[in-house]
């Protein structure tokens, strides 16, 4: 499914709500990844209802055990089509005899992608459609074009000191490691060898990634997502930045759903809604 007005053209496929592709209409230069099999096969899934990976995979609520692997199932899940024009699509994904069993909660969860000239606006809305509390996470997870990657970086907005979790098999160790050269993090081939870095508490709004020239590619501001991530295969020539209402679970989490760090607690009824600017700038 294609959206396009004169500045961009981008195309979203209902499998996931997956942004495919994302264009300069004016030159057709492509940013965004392109799904090769032979590195990483995705483009820009979407994370529901979890982000990262929980502690053997499964999680726990009252005396019952589920199992849920990483990044929850909503990137595998065929969405509905509930709004379309040419420049904003809107897509649906309701709780099923499909979803219960691994996740037993009704919810609606509903992405959208809106042009505005230079800009695409992508929004997340959870809907609690049961009559109990809904426990979530979300998150994004786009890759975007950098070839060759030690050619660029990643400029915040704002001077950051956090430093990134390691990742050990998917779960936080806890070991910190520091990674900003003021506002800015120099990619390199080697920097995802031990997995993403993960970071929470960032004071920035807005991430830049620019060629190390200081030509600007494009630029991502995110509106009250705690946390975020930044990775890619080793050795490839992308770059992931992956804003979260959600983390991974830490080494020494107990399971408990309701008491993991980032999970959203939604009340009955109730509606939770964040949104994504990209801005491309080449």
């Amino acid at each position: 499914m294609q959206l396009k007005n004169d500045k961009i053209a981008i195309e979203v496929a209902t499998l996931g709500a997956e942004l495919q592709s994302l264009k300069n209409v004016e030159t057709g230069q492509e940013f965004l990844w392109q799904a090769d099999p032979e590195v990483w096969p995705r483009y820009a899934p979407n994370l529901f209802p979890l982000v990262g990976r929980l502690r053997d995979d499964e999680y726990i609520i009252g005396e019952e055990t589920y199992s849920l692997g990483q990044h929850g199932f909503a990137r595998e899940k065929e969405f509905d089509v509930i709004k379309w024009n040419p420049s904003e699509v809107t897509f649906s994904l309701k709780s099923s005899l499909e979803t219960y069993p691994s996740y037993p909660f009704d919810f609606e969860l509903r992405i959208g992608y809106q042009l505005k000239g230079n800009k695409v606006l992508q929004s997340f809305e959870v809907i609690n459609t049961g009559d109990e509390d809904l426990p979530f996470s979300f998150g994004a997870h786009p890759a975007f074009i950098a070839d060759p990657i030690e050619e660029y970086r990643l400029e915040f907005s704002d001077e950051e000191t956090e430093e990134s979790d390691t990742v050990i098999n998917g779960i936080r160790s806890g070991f910190m490691r520091s990674c900003f050269d003021g506002n800015s993090i120099h990619l390199s081939k080697s920097i995802f060898d031990k997995d993403a870095l993960i970071f929470k508490g960032l004071k920035s709004q807005t991430i830049t990634l620019k060629h190390n020239d200081g030509r600007e590619v494009l630029s991502m501001t995110l509106n009250g997502f705690p946390y975020l991530g930044i990775w890619a295969k080793p050795q490839a020539n992308y770059v992931c930045i992956e804003p979260w209402c959600g983390i991974a679970d830490k080494h020494n989490h107990d399971k408990n759903l309701f008491t993991k760090e980032g999970i959203v607690v939604l009340p009955e009824g109730e509606n939770y809604r964040r949104e994504i600017e990209l801005t491309l700038k080449s």
